[in-house]
């Protein structure tokens, strides 16, 4: 019945356009939701286009957060024909005459004779070659054509570097053998017979993974106890001629295994080469055939009382044990086109005599010049200059001056009151909104955390041009930044992007690192006592602190409190500083250290902090607008539905004042009919 509507058929009253005004009045509050809901709609939505915003800002700031990255430079060679060049941070202006006597080769060699058809066969037998101090056999039979044994050469899972090819010239089809790598050490040799290789029975391993050329003695996990002093390491052994062999290397501190492997080729005088594999060390004759060579190596533990646990060596591989057999392929047949060399170079006039020269196996060589990697392409003197790239410091500056005036735009935009249309902007009042703004400003008008007066020529970000005016725009005056950079470029640099850089007042409490990520800039007071050599006792405290914290010691390093609170933040700002001791002295012990950030990692920090997916301030009132927006919208939805109960009760209503009028209707109608039938009897 309550679904029936009669539209004031019988009481002449548009009961629909009724129920339309009564319903308006009941909707009052419904509005009211839905005009809240709204603002906090466009509030959501200006918060996250500020964090894009902000997020381009901190992109800007990242880019110049790290000083060391800052060091550019631009390099110019007089000859790009001969040489070109690149430089890294680590580089220094200059100007350097660089001479090139030779390129650095690969290998070539190549079948003089060849075969008319690449499809013919090369007959039955071994072929023996060996290329890196690597040696290889390839067994072939009667079937085995030349373009076969190329597929066996390249596909030999035991291959150590040699690129088979068929080279088809003056009418017949030669076998060509291409060495992988340039530099002496990379030659190729093809073999009457085996060549002897002794080899370690085990690997030496620097915890579980295998050790390498760089890895200490000390730090092998086969070492154990500490160094007192005369520990070595003796090489025995004998040459490829019979020829006694008897080498000690000292073992210090600081020895590698690089040092050793190189104590092992002096000692066999060229006959032999050693090499790390894996961990395991690998003697391999020179010279192919029957041989004498053995090697041992035997730990003398001096004065003290380590232990060295080295591997026991056995011959791997007899000298001449397999002769290479396949006819028409031994050394005489194959012509050399090619020798392995290394590139030859001097700089700067080093090294002086004329037949000497600076030696590297790859044309590509970047430790000769701090920084610079040099690219060699032919012989020839050419002038390599290399100059401060400012420029790219600068466009990394404006790039924040623009992603900063975006951003504060943006935020005086939804803040502010507009007088004329005396509308308020969407964010105007929003604590946490003003709070970001006052964050980000303060980072580039305040002194740097670290710097001082006395010690640093810049501490602000205005000194160097970077100033905030009266409207909160951020501008760089150009002149200004380059007369700093002029007076003091590696200060500049520090003011801009220092990374938890740091110095100490004392001879005996020296900086040795800090975190990046946990430590906090700023200056730090140390006390440190020493007893018989020994740090006893350690504490930190910033400056601005009343109270000391205990340090913790790990020999003669120091090492800030590095507790962390459930959200993985330092408790306490030397989280990760690390300062090493002179235990040389007695006493007790202070110092003063700074722990430098420049402006653009501050900034960095406090963008972080605002815009973390977790903790962030901008974040968390995100967040809290769309808890705000959900219980509103589960408010419109109960209040929607109390409108439809309402609106279905005016409508019943309405219906059975309509039906009601209708039967009283029919009911007068019908005593009428009744009354003027009586009257006419």
């Amino acid at each position: 019945m309550a679904g029936i509507q009669l539209g004031g058929l019988y009481t002449g009253i548009d009961t629909n356009a009724l129920i339309a005004q009564l319903m308006t009045l009941e909707q009052a509050t419904l509005t009211r939701y839905q005009a809240r809901q709204k603002v906090l709609d466009s509030r959501q939505s200006a918060i996250h286009e500020l964090e894009s915003k902000l997020q381009a800002l901190r992109t800007a700031a990242a880019a110049l957060a790290e000083g060391d990255g800052l060091r550019a430079f631009t390099v110019a060679s007089s000859n790009e024909n001969v040489l070109t060049a690149e430089a890294s941070s680590g580089a220094f202006e200059g100007t350097h005459t660089v001479v090139i006597n030779q390129l650095a080769n690969a290998e070539r060699w190549v079948h003089t004779a060849g075969v008319q058809y690449a499809e013919d066969p090369v007959g039955a037998g071994t072929f023996i070659y060996s290329y890196n101090h690597r040696e290889t056999t390839i067994t072939t039979t009667a079937a085995t054509t030349l373009n076969d044994l190329v597929g066996l050469i390249n596909s030999d899972p035991n291959h150590p570097g040699v690129t088979a090819s068929v080279l088809y010239y003056n009418g017949a089809y030669h076998l060509m053998l291409n060495g992988r790598d340039s530099g002496v050490d990379y030659a190729i040799s093809v073999n009457a017979s085996n060549t002897e290789l002794w080899e370690a029975a085990s690997a030496l391993t620097k915890g579980a993974d295998a050790a390498g050329l760089t890895t200490r003695i000390v730090d092998l996990a086969q070492f154990s106890g500490t160094l007192a002093g005369g520990e070595s390491i003796t090489i025995s052994g004998q040459q490829h001629d019979g020829t006694a062999v008897s080498q000690t290397v000292a073992v210090t501190a600081n020895t590698t295994l690089d040092r050793l492997i190189q104590e092992i080729n002096e000692a066999f005088g060229g006959t032999a080469t050693a090499t790390l594999d894996s961990g395991k060390i690998r003697l391999t004759d020179n010279t192919s055939g029957a041989s004498q060579m053995t090697l041992g190596l035997t730990y003398n533990a001096g004065s003290g009382a380590t232990t060295l646990s080295l591997p026991a060596f056995a011959e791997s591989i007899q000298g001449g044990s397999t002769t290479g057999s396949l006819a028409g392929f031994t050394t005489a047949d194959f012509t050399k086109t090619q020798s392995a060399q290394d590139a030859q170079i001097k700089v700067d006039g080093y090294p002086a005599g004329a037949d000497e020269w600076i030696t590297r196996s790859s044309n590509t060589i970047d430790d000769v010049l701090q920084g610079v990697t040099l690219h060699l392409h032919a012989p020839g003197t050419v002038q390599v200059d290399l100059t401060r790239d400012i420029a790219s410091v600068k466009t990394k500056l404006e790039a924040i001056v623009s992603a900063y005036n975006t951003a504060i735009s943006f935020y005086q935009e939804k803040t502010a009151y507009n007088a004329t249309t005396r509308v308020a902007g969407v964010l105007m009042g929003d604590s946490v909104i003003s709070g970001v703004a006052d964050q980000i400003r303060t980072a580039l008008i305040q002194q740097a955390q670290g710097f001082g007066n006395t010690l640093d020529r810049y501490i602000l970000p205005g000194q160097i041009g970077l100033a905030v005016d009266r409207e909160g725009k951020l501008s760089l005056n150009a002149d200004a930044f380059d007369k700093a950079l002029a007076d003091d470029y590696a200060g500049v640099l520090a003011l801009i992007g220092a990374d938890k850089a740091g110095t100490s007042d004392s001879n005996t409490i020296a900086f040795y690192g800090a975190s990046s990520a946990h430590t906090m800039a700023g200056t730090y007071n140390v006390e440190v006592t020493v007893a018989g050599g020994v740090v006893t006792s350690a504490r930190i405290k910033r400056a601005d602190e009343a109270q000391y914290r205990d340090a913790t010691i790990q020999g003669n390093m120091v090492i800030g409190d590095n507790t962390l609170d459930d959200n993985g933040n330092p408790l306490y700002p030397e989280n990760g500083l690390q300062l090493r001791i002179d235990p040389s002295q007695d006493g007790t012990f202070t110092a003063t250290v700074r722990v430098k950030q420049g402006f653009a990692g501050a900034l960095e920090d406090a963008l972080d902090r605002i815009l973390d997916a977790t903790t962030g301030s901008l974040p968390l009132d995100r967040k809290h607008i769309d808890d705000q927006i959900k219980q509103l919208q589960d408010r419109i939805t109960a209040e929607q539905d109390r409108l439809k109960r309402k609106q279905a009760v005016l409508v019943a209503k309405f219906a059975r004042l309509e039906q009601t009028l209708a039967l009283l209707q029919n009911q007068m109608s019908a005593l009428g009919m009744a009354n003027t039938s009586t009257t006419s009897q």
